[in-house]
């Protein structure tokens, strides 16, 4: 068993993501702002009036991935909203553990005021589900190439520095961050809102089946399976675009 020092530092490895050079937002946005947070200084974006429609993108990305909804969602009477995840882009902070994404989703949330929709990409459905569990209300959630368990990615991580994964996952759980209890499908189940679940059949990051699965425990849920897209380029697609806008707009 490794010393608990390199486990340490490995477990902070893992929830420290690569940054992305952060990109002039104007094209897209109106508005940018930063949000003070006890995980540190939150970039957020906004563009548009009407009801709004907050947009959470993944691991080691940016804002700058959900650009094409901004432009539909604007045009149908909505305002997109969306934010650079701790340690992500423009906002500043060290790691970004779902927890500490989530609560940065809710410090956000807080601030727009009432939030219309959600939209979650990869590993932003997590933490929307999270955000959600944990006091933020919306009328509508929308989560895109969803990952079913948090704990898979750990083992993985795991796996690639070659340790035990059993070592690190009870590392992580030590720091307060409980990976065994991040199982989508489990907290699904104790959401009530309506949810739109989009994957492409050979999304390589994370799989068909596991949202299938997500899809079966949201009791009120839609699944929309599609195929050619990939994991990314799900999200410039524009019938599915189309069709999430569709879902939100749905009384």
């Amino acid at each position: 068993m490794p010393e608990r020092h390199d486990l340490e530092a490995l477990a902070t490895a893992m929830l420290t993501p690569k940054r992305r050079p952060v990109a002039d937002p104007a094209s897209h946005w109106e508005t940018s702002a930063t949000l003070a947070t006890p995980n540190g200084d939150i970039a957020y974006h906004t563009a548009g009036t009407g009801p709004t429609v907050l947009l959470i993108h993944g691991w080691e990305a940016s804002h700058h991935d959900l650009d094409a909804f901004v432009g539909p969602l604007r045009a149908h009477g909505y305002r997109a909203a969306a934010l650079d995840l701790p340690a992500h882009g423009a906002s500043t902070g060290g790691t970004a553990s779902i927890p500490e994404c989530g609560e940065a989703v809710r410090a956000l949330a807080e601030r727009l005021g009432a939030i219309h929709a959600i939209v979650g990409h990869s590993a932003g459905c997590p933490i929307a589900t999270y955000a959600m569990l944990h006091g933020v209300k919306a009328e509508r959630a929308v989560l895109i190439a969803t990952p079913e368990r948090y704990e898979r990615y750990a083992r993985w991580f795991a796996e690639e520095a070659g340790v035990d994964a059993g070592d690190l996952i009870a590392t992580l759980k030590a720091r307060g961050l409980d990976v065994d209890s991040m199982v989508l499908t489990d907290n699904a189940a104790q959401l009530d809102v309506p949810a739109l679940i989009v994957h492409s059949a050979d999304d390589r990051t994370t799989s068909v089946e596991g949202a299938r699965r997500v899809a079966r425990a949201w009791r009120d849920s839609e699944f929309l399976e599609v195929d050619g897209l990939g994991h990314s380029r799900i999200l410039r697609d524009p019938a599915v675009i189309d069709r999430v806008i569709a879902f939100i707009e749905t009384p």
